[in-house]
Order: C-alpha cells, then sequence, then structure tokens
C-alpha cells in the first residue's frame, strides 16, 4: 500500500496494514516528544500515533480534512504495542511495486527511520523502519500514564 504524508509516501505491505480509519485527535501523553501525538482507542485497544515526518524532521504536523490514521500490525507481535498508528495526509491506495519500473532512489540524508527510498516517476516514496519506530516509541509509551488519563 501507498501511504500518504505530506512530503513522502510510505511503502508498506498490504499484509501490515491493520486499518485504516478516519483522523480523530489523538490523546495527548504528558511529557512526551511532538513526534508522539497521543494515542487512539481502536477496537478496544489503545494505539500510539506517531507522526512518522515530525520524527524524520522533514515536516510539521497539519490535520488536512483527508487525514487518517492507518493501524500498522507491530512487526514483532509485542503485546506491549500490538500497533502503531500512522498519521497520514490522504486515502491510502494500493500499489504495484514493479521491479522494472522502479530505481532505487538517493539514500543520501534519509532519516533513520526509513529504510530505503524507492523512486517511480520521479515520485519520492520511502520504506519505513517499522522495527526503528516502534523501539523509539517504547522510550516515549507508557502504558500506566495511559491508564491514569482514562481515570
Amino acid at each position: 500500500m501507498l501511504l500518504p504524508l505530506s512530503s513522502l509516501n510510505l511503502v508498506i505491505p498490504n499484509s501490515g496494514v491493520a486499518e485504516i480509519i478516519g483522523y480523530s485527535t489523538p490523546r495527548p501523553v504528558p511529557d512526551t516528544s511532538d513526534w508522539f501525538l497521543g494515542v487512539v482507542s481502536w477496537r478496544g485497544v489503545d494505539v500510539p500515533v506517531v507522526s512518522l515526518e515530525e520524527m524524520c524532521a522533514i515536516d510539521s504536523v497539519h490535520v488536512g480534512p483527508r487525514a487518517r490514521i492507518g493501524i500498522i500490525y507491530n512487526p514483532e507481535k509485542d503485546p506491549e504495542i500490538p500497533y502503531l498508528g500512522i498519521h497520514m495526509q490522504d486515502i491510502p491506495r494500493a500499489y504495484l511495486a514493479e521491479s522494472d519500473k522502479m530505481e532505487a532512489g538517493s539514500d543520501d540524508g534519509l532519516s533513520q527511520y526509513l529504510l530505503s527510498r524507492v523512486d517511480e516517476d520521479h515520485q519520492a516514496r520511502a520504506i519505513p523502519d517499522l522495527d526503528r519506530i516502534i523501539a523509539e516509541l517504547k522510550t516515549e509509551y507508557d502504558q500506566e500514564k495511559i491508564d491514569q488519563m482514562k481515570a
């Protein structure tokens, strides 16, 4: 799938996306980084939501009329953080990655949270490093704080 952010698009396998939901403002968690937008409740589970662009120091968060949250499976199947929410600017679409139409983009200056850049028709696309993103999120995510917010 192609997940549209403000300044680039993420490429994530369709099987890695649990669901795309309409944007609702995440409940902020006190004393966390700007890129950790907070948590949303999805199917009875608190899902932490991040702005990948803020993590990568690419762009700041703004919420447009077509904003969405992509609920992504944690590839490590970690019970502490089973899902990750990624703030998107638009509705995602299916993307057929055909190797003969793609070329490696320049990885110069690429954020530590992105594995690789892929270009097709001069459109910037990047593969996120979900393991690194979730590892960074674990330094901010505190279930006790979130439980206290509910009380």
